[in-house]
């Protein structure tokens, strides 16, 4: 996070006082090159430039004080400048009119001239270092590569004329000029070194002080080739290089950054390393034809070498990298391919679809996988996943694409030309034989079952995660009908497709939701004893979704937990102000297994009923019949803490498979619900007739009462009177009503019962 004081870069006054400054150097440096007709004006090369020296040492100087981040390199930056500065004025003040050639080397002006570079470097790298905390190697060798190869090109093209100029001088006065040289070298190197290291981020701070230290290259060079020849007069461009060097260091610490600045990555980070080493590479082929000072060559040997070892390095990353992705990719017990793979290839796959062709992607189920690991040891279960991941391999085409979704799924991704739903359905079949076989996973061979739902695109669904959906319900109703494969079919299971999530997540806050209820009649008195509650959703353009549809969609986007607080808490506040009108109701309502193994519902029911004023056996807890399938234990413990509390419980949909009717004995309910397929064969058949009279005594036995849902027709009502069930619920009696009809109902009712083919 910057600092709070960076703001002050901003403010208007630095900000004018920042551009003032640039402009007065920018105006000395374009003063050089104007040709006057007469003679160049004193002022511009005495009072004038040192005016502008101090007034670009005090900006670069600046940034220090005013700003705490990164003060210590900002200081030798700074510092550097001002130095450099002290010495050009006290170069001025002393040598301006003195020629060249009687100037003294060494002089005091050398020494801050020189204070500039180490005062520099260290800036130089102190800024680096804290804009990359950690540098890799790769980044390293770039800076190695790229500063060996401008020091190369720089002293190639500098030095050996510089240090021929010097022959016979004097040895300080050869060291002193040396310096200057030298110090720009180095000055090039780590400025070229530091911008590697920052990976070339296109951050104006470090190319201006890239440039900056160019600048000076140049001018110090030519300046040094003016005083081997004598030629070198004030006022000059190379006075007008150094006046932009500085002025273009000192810009570099006055900018402020609003954001961070990218680096640059790809093939962009790895063209500069290129083009510096094919700079070394031209160097030591001119070395060839012409001399060359033997620093020139050692560091454009070093950069080669450099380079060598980078590319190497590139190589060994690539294939890294290409190691990790695929492992990335891969699921490790099954061989095939993982959750990602599945997430990059579906869309692709969907969106290249060629015309009149279908996208099927079949989701595997190895079943009772849990149950074989348990028996068989986890050992066991990862040879069943292998097995079945090297037959998958065996037997798709190189072009599908299968992966394993976690635990005992698989997904599978192929494309056919043509087809249909059933030869899909068939090919399918196919699949699974020729993966079932016997696997050795143990002391005897295991028979593997397995189950598969199916959803093709672009018939079923057209984007990833509604084909994936689909797929999941048709694997659902294959594992619900004891199949070997469903295809997706919305029609027959009221689904809903996607785009409605979105609303669904918004219903709430629109106040879309309402309650329905359908009376539950006593056939002995043929009165309404309690009430079921459905949640039905009122869609603005698609008008009402039932509960079931509702419900499947809600466990989509989690919303089961919110749905259920929501039709509980309108019940019960219902169902007391019934209670108060004179009405002595009960309500019931369906909650899923997931409620009813959700550890905070019992505690929240509590408070609803607390809340209302109600008994708590008013309330009856309606549980789906696939409660008898799960973990016996698990669910008596959850049921047990509603009875606890004094909740009614009432098991749904009993008979609508192969119902067991020794788990009644260990299930904690208080009513058995007769799903409509269980009851209705009763009227044409005797023993279907025995089957549920032998359901219902052995409930009354259990103390448990018994209802029969979907009662239609006089003689269905009949026949479920004549079996013993205690109520029953149906369109003989009332459609779901809303709560203004259902209070009509109630009202027209008052004193007369329930007759036999009321309609409501």
């Amino acid at each position: 996070m910057p600092d709070s004081d960076l703001s002050v870069l901003d403010s208007p006054i630095y900000r004018a006082a920042k551009v003032l400054i640039v402009t007065l150097g920018v105006a000395y440096a374009l003063s050089t090159l104007i040709p006057f007709a007469d003679e160049r004006p004193a002022f511009l090369d005495t009072w004038f430039y040192s005016t502008v020296l101090v007034a670009t040492s005090l900006l670069a100087l600046a940034r220090p004080i005013l700003v705490r981040r990164n003060r210590t390199a900002w200081i030798c930056v700074g510092a550097g400048i001002a130095s450099w500065s002290a010495g050009d004025i006290y170069w001025s003040a002393s040598f301006a009119t003195v020629r060249t050639s009687e100037i003294p080397v060494p002089s005091l002006a050398d020494v801050f001239y020189v204070g500039l570079y180490p005062l520099a470097y260290v800036g130089f790298i102190l800024l680096a270092r804290a804009t990359v905390r950690r540098l890799p190697t790769s980044v390293w060798l770039d800076g190695v590569v790229t500063s060996l190869a401008a020091g190369a090109v720089f002293s190639a093209a500098a030095l050996t004329d510089v240090l021929s100029a010097n022959a016979g001088t004097p040895l300080a006065e050869t060291m002193t000029n040396l310096s200057y040289p030298v110090g720009d070298l180095v000055l090039m190197v780590v400025a070229v070194a530091a911008l590697a290291m920052v990976r070339w981020r296109n951050d104006p701070v470090w190319w201006l002080l890239g440039l900056g230290g160019a600048a000076f290259a140049v001018a110090d060079t030519a300046y040094l080739f003016g005083l081997a020849n004598d030629t070198y007069n004030d006022g000059t461009w190379i006075d007008g290089m150094w006046m932009i060097g500085l002025a273009l260091m000192a810009l570099a610490g006055s900018l402020f950054r609003r954001r961070p600045v990218d680096e640059v990555r790809g093939f962009a980070a790895l063209l500069v390393p290129i083009l510096f080493s094919l700079c070394a590479l031209a160097v030591l082929i001119i070395g060839t034809l012409v001399s060359l000072h033997p620093v020139s060559i050692i560091m454009a040997s070093g950069c080669l070498v450099a380079a060598g070892v980078r590319t190497a390095l590139t190589f060994e990353q690539t294939r890294e990298l290409t190691r990790t992705r695929v492992e990335a990719t891969t699921d490790e017990l099954s061989g095939l391919g993982n959750r990602r793979m599945l997430d990059s290839a579906l869309p692709s796959m969907l969106g290249s679809l060629p015309a009149g062709a279908a996208l099927p992607l079949t989701i595997v189920s190895i079943d009772h996988l849990r149950e074989m690991n348990r028996v068989l040891g986890y050992a066991a279960g990862d040879t069943i996943l292998n097995t079945v991941g090297r037959r998958l391999h065996e037997v798709l085409p190189a072009e599908a694409v299968a992966v394993r979704l976690g635990g005992a799924e698989i997904a599978i991704l192929r494309t056919v030309s043509a087809g249909t739903a059933d030869s899909i359905a068939r090919d399918t079949e196919n699949l699974l034989r020729s993966l079932g076989g016997p696997v050795v996973a143990g002391p005897v061979p295991v028979q593997i079952e397995l189950s598969a739902g199916v959803a093709i695109a672009p018939s079923h669904a057209t984007t990833s995660a509604e084909l994936i959906h689909c797929a999941a319900d048709a694997l659902h109703e294959a594992r619900a009908n004891r199949s070997e494969v469903e295809i997706y079919e919305p029609r027959l299971r009221g689904d809903l497709h996607s785009h409605l999530l979105p609303d669904l997540l918004r219903a709430d806050e629109s106040e879309q939701f309402f309650v329905y209820y359908q009376p539950k009649v006593d056939l002995a008195t043929h009165r309404p004893v309690a009430l079921e509650a459905l949640l039905r959703w009122r869609h603005p353009t698609h008008g009402w979704i039932e509960a079931v549809p509702l419900q499947r969609l809600a466990a989509r986007v989690g919303l089961t937990r919110r749905l259920t607080r929501i039709l509980l808490l309108s019940a019960l506040q219902t169902c007391a102000a019934w209670r108060r009108d004179g009405h002595d109701l009960a309500v019931a309502a369906d909650v899923s297994m997931a409620g009813v193994l959700d550890s905070h519902l019992p505690y929240d029911v509590v408070k609803m009923i607390n809340k209302v004023g109600l008994p708590p056996p008013v309330l009856t807890l309606e549980i789906a019949e696939e409660a008898l399938l799960i973990d016996a234990h698990r669910t008596a413990t959850a049921l047990n803490q509603f009875r606890h509390f004094g909740v009614r419980l009432a098991l749904d949909h009993y008979g609508r498979s192969a119902p067991s009717l020794t788990h009644l004995r260990g299930m904690a309910v208080d009513e058995l619900k007769l799903d409509p397929s269980f009851v209705e064969p009763i009227v044409d058949s005797t023993q279907d007739a025995v089957v549920v009279r032998s359901t219902v005594e052995l409930a009354r036995s259990l103390n448990i009462s018994t209802v029969a849902e979907g009662v239609a027709s006089p003689d269905l009502l009949d026949a479920v009177t004549l079996s013993g069930c205690s109520a029953a619920q149906g369109s003989m009696f009332g459609e779901p009503m809303s709560v203004d009809d259902m209070h009509n109902w109630l009202t027209s009712l008052h004193q007369a019962p329930v007759a036999k083919g009321f309609l409501g």
